[in-house]
């Protein structure tokens, strides 16, 4: 598969914002990767990345495809690759019941949760990945529970799960979940980490794609692995 034994002189994409972001890039960076942030407030990273490491921050919004697509062109017209995509997703908080959900409130809630990291994923895809490799992971950014957000949350497992059966041997595909127990602030330390872990090491495949962070090491979870197998398919000339 794609994933490289260390970080070192990798270019690793991440999409997102806040302390999270944060933490994802300082810890990519202080492991020797060329790190890339796109997010609307990707300056505020900079205080996290060791000094003199490389970092690239591309202002624009996470939740619009094209401008994300404009982020990974600009990354492999820079720097000539893009070997890793972290996606760290934050599906919009709806406390409530589904029955009281405004359905078109939903529909924005899915949206950023994983449209957009499936229209980055497909475009670093085609630029550099379907010819040299790499991986992906997606990382839910939020510990927030209740039925829209496990709505989200169920669509990016999905997805994640498809993308893995779909890209595989060459491109890794992973997704990183809260357990139900974990408060926010151990799951964004144990998160940062994760992806690092996932960027720079295989994992038992026996786990299946998707990787739920407890208070313990990190476990698979399995109900999502345990879904029905995914047809592995040939993926087609490029969109024009």
């Amino acid at each position: 598969m794609g994933r490289a034994r260390t970080s070192t002189g990798r270019v690793v994409l991440v999409t997102g914002e806040g302390d999270l972001a944060a933490a994802v890039v300082g810890n990519l960076a202080a492991r020797g990767a060329h790190v890339v942030l796109a997010g609307p407030e990707a300056e505020d990273a900079r205080r996290a990345v060791p000094p003199g490491a490389p970092l690239l921050t591309l202002p624009c919004a996470p939740g619009d495809p094209a401008a994300l697509g404009r982020a990974v062109d600009t990354v492999v017209d820079r720097l000539g690759r893009v070997d890793h995509v972290v996606n760290l997703v934050a599906p919009r908080s709806r406390p409530g019941p589904l029955m009281e959900l405004d359905p078109l409130a939903l529909r924005d809630i899915l949206h950023s949760a994983f449209v957009t990291s499936l229209a980055c994923v497909q475009r670093a895809y085609w630029r550099w990945m379907a010819a040299h490799g790499g991986s992906v992971v997606n990382v839910v950014a939020a510990t927030a529970r209740g039925g829209p957000q496990d709505a989200a949350l169920a669509g990016l497992t999905e997805l994640t799960e498809w993308l893995a059966a779909e890209l595989a041997p060459r491109i890794d595909v992973h997704a990183v979940v809260p357990g139900p127990s974990l408060n926010a602030a151990a799951y964004q330390a144990g998160a940062a980490e994760a992806v690092c872990a996932l960027l720079t090491r295989r994992t038992d495949c026996t786990h299946g794609p998707v990787l739920v962070l407890t208070e313990d090491p990190v476990c698979a979870f399995p109900a999502w692995s345990a879904r029905r197998p995914h047809p592995r398919a040939t993926t087609g000339r490029a969109p024009t």
